[in-house]
């Protein structure tokens, strides 16, 4: 098995928040893809406030294995909060944060070690949707990509960067870089992502963007109108500690 406690090739974080359901098939597909594959794994779990249910399943999971770390917040405090705890204890030179509902393909994991490997100034990776290499399946329907497409092209305008897909749920990190960028966020919550390329900017960081594949799972929940404002809230929060920062 490719778990590895004391070297393990890479750090995934996976930050999860359910209010219902069942985690176990997830978990097992984890399972099932880290015994998989040719790398070393570090699983770092943030249970971030999920129902008791849910948080006794990831901690039935961790428990039993050696290699999987769990970190557990009593109340929701956000993604972007919840990647940023799973970072501060990996281990692994290599960072990757995925969503829980495994809509990506993660085999993009194996992808983007040889990646770093191939590229030795890029200090992160991260995945694009909007990539002409992309496959994306089905259920990616018109209403979510419209939205996806008006975030994406808002927080580009903040940061004033060419990114094709900001908010992609598969980003992999070399460790010193995921650091830098994940320490004490201006937003711990929707618009963390649109953070982290304003810090890497400022830090003078590279990324490369790669293809996915990308089948959007039903447990994805639609953005609704109160995500929708809050999203464009951090984005205004964000913008508003860019260009005091500036001045």
């Amino acid at each position: 098995m490719p778990w590895k406690f004391d070297q393990p090739d890479v750090s995934l974080v996976v930050p999860v928040y359910r209010t219902a359901g069942n985690m176990e098939p997830l978990l097992a597909a984890f399972e099932t893809y880290i015994e998989s594959s040719i790398l070393g794994f570090q699983l770092v779990i943030v249970d971030d406030g999920s129902v008791a249910a849910i948080s006794e399943q990831l901690f039935a999971f961790a428990a039993e294995r050696d290699s999987v770390t769990l970190i557990r917040h009593e109340e929701n405090m956000g993604k972007g909060r919840s990647i940023a705890d799973g970072v501060a204890v990996a281990i692994a030179p290599m960072v990757v944060f995925a969503d829980s509902e495994m809509s990506y393909d993660m085999s993009i994991i194996e992808t983007m070690h040889r990646s770093f490997k191939e590229n030795p100034r890029a200090h992160f990776l991260v995945g694009s949707r909007r990539h002409p290499d992309s496959d994306i399946k089905n259920n990616y329907n018109i209403p979510r990509r419209i939205f996806s497409w008006g975030y994406n092209l808002l927080a580009s305008a903040v940061v004033v960067m060419p990114i094709t897909d900001v908010q992609c749920g598969i980003k992999a990190f070399r460790r010193d870089a995921a650091r830098l960028l994940f320490s004490d966020l201006v937003v711990s919550r929707f618009a963390f992502d649109a953070e982290i390329f304003l810090r890497a900017k400022k830090y003078s960081l590279t990324f490369l963007e790669l293809p996915v594949t990308y089948r959007r799972m039903r447990l994805s929940p639609h953005p609704t109108i109160q995500t929708t404002i809050s999203m464009l809230s951090d984005l205004r929060r964000l913008y508003g500690a860019y260009r005091k920062n500036r001045s």
